[in-house]
C-alpha cells in the first residue's frame, strides 16, 4: 500500500460537475485534503495564503465562464511560488503552441480528462515525489522548523542587504536572484560534501 501523501490538492475548474468526478473520491484517502475552486481567483488566494503547506494544483486549461484561462492561472501560480507543481487536467485539444506555453510556465505535467484515475493518481504521486526530493523543499522544511523568533532575526548578509530566515524562505519560494543563488550554493555544498565522502 502506498503511503499517504502529506499534501493538499487544490483543484481549480469552473465546471461544477467536476466536483462529482470519481477521481476525487478515489484519491481522498491518499492525501490530506482536496479543495475545489470554481473561481481561479479564490484558488490563487488560497495558494498565496497557505504557501507553507505542501500543495499540488490540478488546473483546468479552458475556462468557460471566466476571462482568465489556464495559461493565465499558471503564470499567477508561478508568480506566487515555482515550488508548487501544477498538473494541467484538460478535456481540450492541446496543440504544440499551447503545449510549449504550458511547460514554459512550469506546468509539471498534462493529463487529459478522459484518462484513468490511475493515470491522474500517478501524476499526483510523481509531483509529490518532486516536492519531497527538491533541495528547495528541504531548505524550506528546515527554515519552517525554526522558531518564529529565530526566523525573524538577521541571519546572513549578501551585498548591502541583511536577510532573516523568513526573507530567505520568501526568496526560495519566489526563486528570485537571491533565492536561486542560495539554492545553487546549497547544491554546490551538498555536491562537494557528497563527493568528498565518496573519496574517503
Amino acid at each position: 500500500m502506498d503511503k499517504k501523501m502529506n499534501v493538499t490538492i487544490v483543484y481549480i475548474d469552473d465546471d461544477k460537475k467536476m466536483q462529482e468526478d470519481a477521481f476525487l473520491d478515489d484519491i481522498s484517502d491518499d492525501v490530506n485534503e482536496i479543495l475545489y475552486f470554481e473561481k481561479s481567483s479564490e484558488g490563487l488566494s488560497y495558494i498565496n495564503e497557505n504557501i507553507d503547506k505542501n500543495i499540488i494544483v490540478i488546473l483546468d486549461w479552458k475556462f468557460n465562464s471566466s476571462l482568465q484561462q489556464g495559461d493565465d492561472v499558471l503564470k499567477d501560480i508561478d508568480g506566487i511560488s515555482v515550488l508548487v507543481p501544477v498538473i494541467v487536467f484538460t478535456g481540450a485539444s492541446i496543440d504544440a503552441t499551447e503545449t510549449n506555453k504550458m511547460f514554459r510556465d512550469n506546468a509539471f505535467s498534462c493529463v487529459p480528462k478522459d484518462a484513468s484515475t490511475t493515470t491522474l493518481t500517478n501524476a499526483i504521486r510523481s509531483a509529490y515525489d518532486r516536492i519531497q526530493n527538491d533541495i528547495r523543499y528541504i531548505m524550506e522544511k528546515w527554515i519552517l522548523k525554526q522558531s518564529e523568533e529565530k526566523r525573524n532575526r538577521p541571519y546572513m548578509k549578501s551585498g548591502d542587504k541583511i536577510y532573516t530566515l523568513n526573507d530567505i524562505l520568501t526568496s526560495i519560494r519566489k526563486q528570485d536572484e537571491f533565492g536561486k543563488e542560495t539554492t545553487r550554493g546549497i547544491l554546490s555544498l551538498a555536491t562537494e560534501l557528497f563527493t568528498n565522502n565518496m573519496r574517503k
